[in-house]
């Protein structure tokens, strides 16, 4: 039971978190239960689960997102990983029917990205627009959802660019997570962004991704609360392009460990500070 629970990698689904809460203070802040619950169902069992999912599917012996030496995979991975996600969906109604909607797309979503068949993860496009629509897009509108209980609002100017400045940030540092995979996805098959493109191109996507999504964020922090928070993480953003900057100038495909960890070190630092700046606007509001 231990080893199907690790597989959830839960500290790692925290690294999402940022987009949620982004959402959570875009869609006007404010406690209610309901909020707390949705995220709970995300990061816990919708995220948990399609991780789990994953794991059962691609059986990786090197390091992953999250687990530096993954536990062997068991039979019992598959059936745990969709019971945690059922349940996570049926907590999903206790919030309101649009989050439990978004919820449903998002599981159905995680299964094609996985699954042998579908296997969107395969394929360079088809990978991007799952994890940007789904943990960028998706994840905003389940905030939205859970703050107002309706989706309509969000179809605003400052809405829409939030959920712009999600995806792309979301997409930033997705193709560098599979940077230190290229050879195991490469000896089942799969045709990853890294695979396909190489690293000079994704450091590449991940600086342009990193500027635009910023830009859009920075934007509608002005817009709602002032330049000097629009500079303060500013200023963490452009931390984050100089750091994949740097690593881009050093990076060698043969130190896979060192490359792992690196990037693990950039996402939790960079989800981190951007994590931290919201929770302490969300309470400050």
């Amino acid at each position: 039971m231990s080893a199907l629970l690790v597989h959830l990698r839960l500290p790692f689904q925290l690294l999402l978190a940022p987009v949620f809460l982004w959402g959570w203070l875009v869609a006007g802040g404010g406690w209610r239960p309901q909020v707390g619950l949705a995220f709970v169902a995300c990061h816990v069992f919708l995220y948990g689960g399609a991780t789990a999912f994953n794991s059962y599917y691609d059986r990786d012996e090197g390091p992953v997102g999250g687990l530096e030496r993954p536990p062997p995979v068991s039979p019992a991975l598959l059936p745990f990983s969709l019971g945690v996600k059922a349940v996570g969906w049926l907590l999903a109604a206790l919030v309101n029917l649009p989050f439990w909607l978004l919820y449903g797309i998002f599981a159905a979503l995680s299964l094609a990205y996985s699954h042998p068949r579908p296997r969107l993860k395969a394929h360079p496009v088809g990978s991007l627009i799952t994890v940007g629509f789904g943990q960028g897009v998706l994840a905003y509108l389940a905030a939205w959802a859970a703050v107002r209980g309706e989706l309509g609002s969000v179809l605003g100017p400052t809405g829409l660019l939030g959920a712009l400045a999600a995806m792309l940030l979301i997409l930033a540092l997705y193709p560098l997570t599979q940077l230190y995979q290229v050879d195991e996805d490469a000896r089942r098959g799969d045709r990853t962004i890294a695979v396909v493109w190489g690293p000079a191109r994704c450091f590449a996507f991940a600086v342009v991704c990193s500027v635009l999504g910023g830009l859009a964020m920075l934007a509608v922090l002005a817009q709602r609360f002032g330049r000097l928070d629009a500079l303060l993480v500013g200023l963490g953003l452009l931390g984050q392009v100089a750091a994949v900057g740097w690593w881009a100038r050093g990076y060698e495909p043969s130190r896979v460990l060192t490359n792992y960890r690196h990037v693990m070190r950039l996402n939790t630092l960079s989800a981190g500070a951007l994590a931290a700046y919201l929770v302490a606007r969300l309470l400050y509001a």
